[in-house]
């Protein structure tokens, strides 16, 4: 700045943050004309000038429009009700804002708690412990629509067995994940208590409604969980899955014979 009070546009940018295709849109529009030029052509703006950038920037905070702007830097004046009802609406808006920000930490929070003591941390399953947590609603609303008997009850548990749960999914899909990489058979000991472990924590998740929920899901719309497992997991589950069930079923044969 100049020891006149005149700003060139690049010292404006710097005073105001404004960048110069705003300074310029401004320009365009009547908001905020330079009060003069250099002789080469240059816009040239004054402390006065600055003063209305600010003031310009201060009703924007309040959500106001360009064209709003404009008519009350010209009238110098504006109804009450107008700024009171900005105020409102920005207080709305931020509310919101705030609201969204704490779930926001509280998901943080709980992925904090559940792979702490992780030393070694699998993405494709943390990545899907974070998408369990952001479409939280989208389930709880599908479990409603299919199984509302029961929504209530599933979904009521406090943020410490949710987290305990979280980290037993992490074990037990993170063991899954490490016997189809070491190439385990299915039907191997280890496999097999794998997946027996796998069947009582869904039980324990569904607080117990797991025969009710597998006879029903066949005839329900069908909604995307998120799955961690790569096809080859995926193959080598369901046939460890099969497989433990077959020999439940033989043994429950030979119990009733």
């Amino acid at each position: 700045m100049s020891e006149k009070g005149i700003f060139t546009i690049g010292q404006l940018v710097q005073t105001s943050g404004v960048s110069i295709r705003t300074l310029r849109y401004y320009d365009s529009i009547d908001l905020l004309k330079p009060s003069d030029y250099t002789e080469g052509g240059h816009r040239l703006y004054t402390t006065e000038d600055l003063s209305t950038l600010q003031n310009i920037k201060s009703l924007q905070f309040l959500g106001l429009s360009l064209k709003e702007i404009k008519d009350i830097l010209q009238k110098n004046t504006v109804k009450g009700e107008i700024i009171l009802q900005s105020l409102n609406a920005q207080k709305q808006l931020f509310e919101a804002k705030k609201l969204e920000i704490i779930n926001i930490l509280s998901d943080i929070n709980h992925l904090i708690e559940t792979v702490k003591d992780e030393e070694i941390i699998n993405i494709e399953i943390f990545c899907a412990m974070l998408q369990k947590l952001m479409f939280a609603e989208n389930t709880e609303t599908w479990f409603k629509e299919h199984f509302s008997d029961i929504t209530d009850e599933l979904f009521n548990i406090n943020k410490s067995e949710e987290i305990d749960l979280d980290k037993k999914w992490t074990k037990v899909l993170s063991e899954i994940k490490h016997l189809t990489f070491i190439e385990a058979i299915p039907s191997s000991k280890e496999a097999q208590e794998t997946v027996e472990k796998l069947l009582q924590l869904m039980n324990e998740t569904l607080k117990g409604n797991l025969d009710l929920v597998e006879k029903k899901l066949p005839f329900t719309e069908s909604f995307k969980f998120p799955n961690p497992f790569t096809e080859k997991e995926q193959i080598f589950l369901k046939e460890a899955i099969r497989i433990y069930q077959n020999n439940c079923a033989n043994t429950q044969a030979i119990i009733k014979n």
